[in-house]
């Protein structure tokens, strides 16, 4: 008994370098590459083992209890990326403020039985709340509007106030038929905008917004989407399935790290070649201890972190609990007054998220209504 004891403490004390490794990684030395990004993205699963080993070991001998007591102590230092606490907006300050919502809106659901009374009705109410929601800024990732009645969201959008709207450049060259990707619109001004898309629907579409005496650009992204069809692993059956659905997993994901490292480059690029105070937003497909969310977060301020709200998980579908859609902005010339996420939208496969921003030499222009 005192021999396993000793080699499951060996195993547990492994199991702490480990750790510090990930807090290092994640901390000071973000480093590209999938194998980085699999320790980074582990740190959940990490601090919870460390949490119910503090009991186990307090039962099994007290003073080694403290090195899971002290681990998870360390893991305090990324408590701000994790949970936010609330902070209630001044609502003065609200008032003159602009706000910029981010919505990954999974195509209006165009890919369901669109002669389902129910699928018809869902993509109502998701025009009606989008138009409804205040936003001055929508940011939409997957958008999809053609010109039949059911999804000419463009014209349902203009019509509640968002005149000036741009997309990715591809959808001029298709005769404006339908617009689909990344969208920007706005009930300001928008003066110029650029784009470059990765793949499929993924990239990135720039618009630089006049707000009175003041321009703001607006980056919406939607960086590589790994596509995990985790429910096709949880409900196999055979292991044979569990193995290959299990390698499939494993490759997407694997590929999605060194893709999405590899876009953060060109981002990068954009906010420091930008004259303007910078928001980033969008579907990152990053939780909040990978290599995109911590180069991010070295170049700007996280709008969650500073005014979200506990978990602030925006995920509508397995693993569910997870944080993948961001804001971040420039909070030299930018302050944020308010950061909601919307968990009871369930419309998408994400949940809308909204920030409300004020210049720091304030004053606000005529917009839309």
């Amino acid at each position: 008994m005192k021999g396993l004891k000793n080699f499951l403490w060996f195993l547990y004390k492994c199991f702490a370098a480990y750790t510090l490794l990930i807090y290092i990684l994640i901390l000071w030395i973000p480093l590209k590459g999938w194998v980085a990004g699999f320790m980074m993205m582990s740190f959940p699963v990490v601090v919870i083992v460390h949490l119910v080993s503090i009991p186990i070991w307090f039962i099994v001998e007290r003073k080694k209890a403290l090195l899971p007591l002290v681990m998870a102590a360390l893991a305090g230092i990324f408590l701000s990326r994790t949970y936010s606490f609330g902070h209630k907006a001044d609502e003065q300050e609200l008032a003159r403020s602009f706000s910029v919502m981010n919505y990954n809106v999974h195509s209006f659901q165009r890919n369901e039985d669109l002669k389902d009374p129910q699928v018809r009705g869902n993509i109502g109410d998701m025009k009606s709340w989008i138009s409804s929601s205040d936003a001055d800024i929508l940011c939409m990732s997957e958008y999809f509007s053609d010109r039949g009645k059911l999804l000419n969201i463009n014209k349902a959008l203009d019509s509640a106030g968002y005149v000036y709207s741009a997309f990715y450049s591809r959808n001029k060259a298709e005769n404006h038929t339908h617009s689909w990707g990344l969208a920007v619109l706005s009930k300001y001004p928008i003066l110029a905008q650029r784009d470059t898309i990765f793949e499929a629907q993924n990239g990135m579409l720039q618009a630089d917004i006049k707000i009175k005496g003041d321009t703001v650009r607006i980056i919406a992204v939607h960086l590589y989407s790994m596509t995990l069809k985790l429910s096709a692993l949880v409900h196999q059956k055979q292991m044979d399935g569990v193995k290959k659905e299990g390698k499939i997993t494993f490759e997407r994901m694997r590929n999605g790290f060194v893709r999405r490292s590899a876009e953060m480059s060109a981002l990068e690029t954009w906010i420091n070649a930008s004259p303007y105070p910078v928001i980033v937003c969008g579907d990152f497909n990053e939780i909040p201890y990978g290599y995109v969310y911590s180069k991010m977060r070295s170049l700007l301020r996280n709008g969650f972190e500073e005014k979200g709200d506990g978990f602030g998980f925006t995920f509508n579908h397995l693993p569910y609990y997870i944080r993948i859609d961001h804001q971040f902005y420039s909070d030299d010339e930018l302050q944020i007054q308010d950061f909601t996420t919307f968990d009871k939208v369930d419309y998408s496969d994400h949940y809308p998220v909204m920030g409300h921003y004020q210049f720091k030499r304030d004053g606000l222009g005529e917009k839309k209504d």
